[in-house]
């Protein structure tokens, strides 16, 4: 019996190891890269950048307000034991986000800013980022808890599609709020390389 607690304990650290290890390469992306070079590549990581820029707020505190309402959608259809690894994952990215912020960004070049973005983000063959969070079983919140709610419905629809059509949505709106076609179309070459 006590192997068998050994066994579960190893699960639950191995787990959290690679829900802590995606969500802060997932934060560096946001801090480092998008938020600082006003590229809002979609989901609520675009949201925040837009309100951050609008409100003054930290993009990380409005990437955890605008979750709440996403977290509890998720609990009511996937259930508390979904929740309580999400809700780790929330709050730690949106904590890294606010904490590495003063070292963005990396680059200045839009286009590099975009693509490292990108490529952190959804991370090569699922080795990084929200590829760790999900084989973990969890979400950073968000439109991942969207991109999954909508999977239980649309389970013919590809993962990457579901998140292309939202994030899409959310970059037409930072065009109209920043006036700026060419961060838009940046971001969507963010989105595009997560894809």
């Amino acid at each position: 019996m006590a192997r068998a607690n050994g066994t579960e304990w190893k699960k639950f650290l191995w787990k959290y190891g690679m829900i802590t290890a995606g969500s802060a390469v997932y934060a560096a992306a946001v801090a480092l890269f998008l938020d600082p070079n006003q590229l809002a590549p979609g989901g609520v990581v675009g949201v925040s950048v837009i309100l951050n820029r609008l409100a003054g707020l930290p993009t990380g505190t409005v990437m955890l307000c605008v979750n709440i309402p996403l977290l509890l959608a998720g609990v009511w259809k996937l259930g508390l034991k979904f929740l309580l690894s999400t809700i780790y994952a929330t709050v730690f990215s949106s904590a890294a986000v606010n904490l590495l912020a003063p070292y963005g960004p990396l680059t200045e070049d839009l286009l590099l800013g975009a693509l490292f973005g990108g490529i952190l983000l959804g991370g090569s063959l699922m080795a990084v980022s929200l590829g760790l969070v999900f084989k973990a079983g969890a979400t950073t919140g968000g439109t991942d808890i969207l991109v999954r709610l909508l999977k239980l419905k649309y389970r013919h629809i590809e993962t990457g599609k579901l998140f292309f059509c939202t994030d899409l949505a959310v970059v037409a709106a930072s065009m109209l709020t920043f006036h700026n076609l060419n961060t838009g179309l940046y971001a969507l070459i963010s989105i595009i390389v997560f894809s």
